[in-house]
């Protein structure tokens, strides 16, 4: 085995991220883009599910707008793997669609605490900072790699700006049932 020779997630093969012809391995990072793309799609479902959780029109409006970004995000990648010959996977968003349904029973059963939806949503940011931080730590062709690192750069500020918010609400008891 070469030693520039990685494994990718999912597969004990290793690989060499350039095949016979110079073009990267459709195999290698289309299934590393796709599983941004699903988390993109989960993210979405999920700020959707956070702004129908709280009451605050600000953050309502807040979470309405990375639902947007993510939804935006999923598509730019969906467009990039097709322009490279590949057929991006349809991502059902269902883990973001159960997280959006445990953010809005966690509002319901928290008397809709921003506090409490803020931390469900940081979460979440978590999650999707960890499929990018895996999927730059890979070889990417570079029109994908910049659109990636570009989208982490966003995810990031989205992450730091709900943990800030997190940080500056109230810790409200949890009502008694």
């Amino acid at each position: 085995m070469r030693e520039d020779a990685r494994t990718v997630k999912h597969s004990p093969v290793p690989y060499s991220p350039l095949g016979e012809r110079g073009r990267y391995m459709a195999e290698d990072y289309v299934s590393v883009v796709n599983d941004i793309i699903s988390v993109c799609k989960d993210a979405e479902q999920g700020f959707r599910g956070a702004a129908g959780a709280v009451k605050n029109p600000t953050l309502q409006n807040i979470f309405e707008q990375y639902a947007e970004q993510r939804a935006g995000f999923a598509r730019q990648l969906q467009q990039a793997l097709a322009e490279s010959g590949n057929e991006p996977e349809k991502p059902s968003g269902a883990a973001g669609k159960v997280h959006s349904a445990w953010i809005t029973l966690k509002g319901v059963l928290t008397g809709h605490s921003e506090h409490q939806i803020l931390i469900e949503a940081e979460r979440g940011e978590d999650h999707s900072l960890n499929t990018y931080q895996d999927a730059l730590s890979t070889t990417l062709p570079p029109a994908i790699r910049t659109l990636v690192d570009n989208q982490f750069t966003q995810v990031q500020q989205a992450h730091n700006r709900i943990r800030n918010l997190r940080d500056t609400t109230d810790r409200e008891p949890v009502p008694s049932r």
